[in-house]
């Protein structure tokens, strides 16, 4: 019994390694069709190339072991602004399952790579320079107008401006805050569970088996706000998510409220603006 017990144990050990290393195998080469066939699809069809692309990160999801828990949609989300933290490269396949319209703003560093700039480019992301914060909010005051004429849809940004390290959430910059002052677009808050377990940041696609959930929480209306409002509105957001991410999964969808503008610091301005 002893020895069977350290062979079940053993099988297990080199299974946890193994897998990921195979499923590393598998998203490599499913890349290597799908992004191409999100670009064509889209010069087929304008349109059609995100849901091939959902439908291929699904697929290769199954592959791998990974399933999607989506939480808190209601169709009367459609045409928000969704923010969320940022764990994992995971993220971004997390959100396009979520919400299948969705357009993200990604970092301008990305559309370096030749193949994954030009499914970008067709999935409608929109650069931005967060290494030069004029350029940035230039590109934001332009997606700003955009979107005012009905450009966008639903639009994803992880505010962070990165990757947080595991365990922690980085302070969230201004901009996506600003952004949907400026359009009067809803927000709503999201927090993306178990990313960085299934993905953690720098395992070059070692995707491990597991479970990702997806946790929409209330909806914030910015109807009627203006000026320096958005500093508010990031702040409510950004401890809207931190305290979820604490309190675990189960924010059950609420209807939207809209937020309220708390006292400026003592000194009577307003936080530092992080694009």
């Amino acid at each position: 019994m002893p020895g069977g017990a350290e062979g079940t144990v053993g099988r297990t050990a080199v299974r946890r390694v193994l897998r990921p290393q195979l499923n590393r195998i598998v998203v490599v080469l499913s890349a290597l069709v799908l992004l191409p066939a999100i670009v064509v699809a889209e010069r087929i069809r304008r349109g059609t190339g995100r849901p091939v692309a959902r439908r291929g990160v699904l697929f290769v999801a199954r592959l791998c072991g990974v399933t999607f828990d989506v939480r808190g949609w209601r169709d009367d989300l459609a045409g928000s602004l969704f923010v969320a933290n940022h764990s994992s490269p995971m993220d971004i396949p997390a959100m396009l399952v979520a919400a299948p319209g969705v357009r993200f703003v990604a970092a301008a560093d990305l559309f370096r790579i030749p193949l994954l700039a030009s499914a970008m480019r067709a999935l409608g992301t929109v650069p931005l320079d967060r290494g030069h914060p004029e350029h940035a909010r230039r590109q934001l005051a332009d997606l700003a107008r955009g979107w005012s004429a009905g450009d966008y849809g639903d639009l994803t940004i992880f505010p962070e401006g990165g990757i947080a390290p595991r365990g922690r959430q980085l302070p969230f910059k201004s901009g996506a805050f600003r952004l949907a002052v400026d359009t009067g677009t809803t927000v709503v808050p999201v927090v993306l569970r178990g990313t960085g377990e299934v993905l953690p940041p720098r395992q070059r696609l070692l995707v491990r088996p597991g479970a990702v959930v997806i946790d929409l929480l209330a909806p914030v209306v910015t109807h009627g706000m203006s000026g320096q409002d958005h500093q508010a509105l990031r702040h409510r957001i950004e401890v809207m998510v931190a305290a979820a991410r604490t309190d675990g999964p189960g924010a059950a969808y609420r209807p939207a409220e809209p937020a309220t503008v708390p006292p400026g610091p003592t000194t009577g301005g307003n936080p530092p603006d992080r694009v």
